[in-house]
């Protein structure tokens, strides 16, 4: 029986990974984020490649300071009065000036310069250095003055029912993005294998192949081995898109879209991370049962769209409650909604994430769905076995709810 299923479950897995169609369903969903990385490290590049050259009006000291401290990322020069640093910016020579009053200074920039100044990042550089000034003056010591800038320490803390965790809105918002983010793929991945699942055996059954495979083998073994075979096209899928972004966090580690990713999801709870895969895991492979169950009353290719679809609208009411879940985590629909078998994928990692579900409502909630996804299993073996040889005209939601009450 194991080398049977092992068998078919292969030879779905070869076929399809075999097609361009597969690949283009894999590749096609990374081309906006590659475009758009591509926009971001080009336009960095061009940032980096380009120095911005700013003239300080009569004031050498300051610039020392300035180069000395590596405080501005600029090309520095010194001019002798403002009618020099005004030519120079007439000529595009220079992109700005900077000029000292008193206390104030005051920043003078062309229109047309290609290089723009962080205004930020120069004022806290003035800040330093006026600070230093005053320190000086008031005859403060460097570890003095340090100390004056030294921020105070603050730990965020959360307490929930399971207790007090740190990380406080930082690792609740990582960990909420990770969870919309399971949402959004879980979603997507439905829409496309089990449009898949569904095609594979309205063919076989339409082209009469079914009665010839059930020749060498038995329904279940074609029931379970298509589900086998199209979940590891679902592990491919997702192994694929972590590889590569294995390869672009690499490839762009200095890229500042890439530091700012990385430093979110540097907040990421593991033990989340770890609820939330297996959530995800059970979501699509209990999906996948019901498309099969489904699927074998599709005569034809004409009725897959009529049979996907109750599927799909299932799995969106529990990608639309992740969303609606972070505006309103107290209401009693979406948190019964977290524990119902094939929302609770997508909707408890959300509730989880924000510290409304504890890992023991998560646990209940997984529990619950693999109780769903054996009890839906063993039934879809008698439906599978009784339909896939069947050929009716009648509506596959007639014949689907026909199959219920026997």
């Amino acid at each position: 029986m194991f080398n049977q299923l092992k068998l078919v479950a292969g030879q779905v897995y070869r076929v399809k990974i075999k097609t361009p169609s597969f690949w283009l369903i894999v590749l096609s969903p990374l081309l906006l984020p590659i475009i758009g990385g591509l926009i971001g490290f080009l336009v960095a590049k061009g940032e980096s490649g380009s120095p911005t050259n700013l003239a300080i009006v009569n004031n050498t000291a300051l610039v020392q300071t300035i180069k000395t401290g590596k405080l501005i990322d600029a090309k520095l020069t010194s001019v002798a009065d403002i009618g020099e640093a005004k030519k120079q910016l007439k000529d595009d020579k220079i992109d700005g000036y900077l000029v000292k009053s008193s206390d104030e200074y005051t920043l003078i920039t062309a229109s047309n310069s290609g290089s723009k100044f962080d205004q930020t990042k120069i004022q806290n550089a003035l800040t330093q250095i006026s600070m230093a000034e005053k320190a000086a003056k008031l005859n403060l010591k460097q570890e003095d003055l340090i100390a004056l800038q030294t921020p105070a320490k603050l730990t965020m803390k959360t307490q929930s029912d399971k207790g007090e965790t740190s990380g406080g809105n930082d690792k609740n918002m990582a960990n909420y993005f990770v969870s919309l983010g399971i949402g959004v793929v879980i979603f997507m991945l439905l829409t496309f294998y089990t449009s898949m699942m569904a095609q594979e055996i309205a063919n076989e059954k339409s082209n009469r192949i079914m009665e010839i495979l059930l020749a060498a083998t038995s329904a279940k073994i074609q029931y379970y081995g298509k589900i086998i075979g199209i979940s590891l096209l679902v592990a491919t899928h997702l192994l694929t898109y972590v590889v590569l972004g294995g390869v672009a966090a690499i490839v762009l580690k200095g890229n500042k879209m890439v530091k700012g990713m990385t430093q979110l999801f540097d907040g990421v709870d593991i033990s989340f991370l770890v609820i939330a895969a297996i959530m995800l895991i059970l979501g699509v492979i209990s999906y996948l049962v019901l498309t099969a169950i489904i699927a074998s009353i599709v005569n034809d290719q004409s009725q897959v769209q009529q049979a996907v679809q109750p599927i799909i609208y299932l799995s969106m009411i529990g990608y639309v409650a992740s969303f609606a879940s972070s505006s309103m985590p107290t209401n009693m629909v979406i948190k019964v909604l977290s524990f119902l078998p094939f929302v609770s994928p997508s909707l408890m990692p959300s509730r989880l994430a924000i510290q409304y579900a504890s890992i023991t409502d998560a646990i209940i909630a997984g529990v619950l769905q693999l109780l769903a996804l054996i009890l839906i299993a063993k039934f879809g073996e008698k439906v599978y076995a009784k339909n896939v040889l069947s050929y009716s005209d009648e509506k596959v939601f007639k014949q689907f709810m026909r199959n219920l009450k026997k």
